[in-house]
């Protein structure tokens, strides 16, 4: 019987330990945060991209074809 109490204990302080060791484990943590500066970077940009063309198409580009347009009527 003491064996099988020596085992169970073993065993259980065993789990403890990776468990331990795998919540305190930090080496992802480099990556996670990689990912999110690589995400936030790409919104950011697709926002700009976004605000760019809402410009030069409202703006820009009716002023310049109205321009050429009077050069050549």
């Amino acid at each position: 019987m003491y064996k099988v109490i020596n085992r169970i204990k073993n065993k259980t302080n065993t789990v403890a330990l990776r468990a331990y060791c795998a919540i305190h484990n930090q080496r992802g943590d480099f990556y996670i945060s990689d990912a999110v500066k690589i995400i936030i970077a790409v919104v950011l940009g697709a926002l700009l991209l976004a605000a760019l063309t809402l410009i030069f198409n409202d703006t820009v580009i009716p002023k310049i074809t109205s321009a050429i347009e009077k050069l050549f009527k």
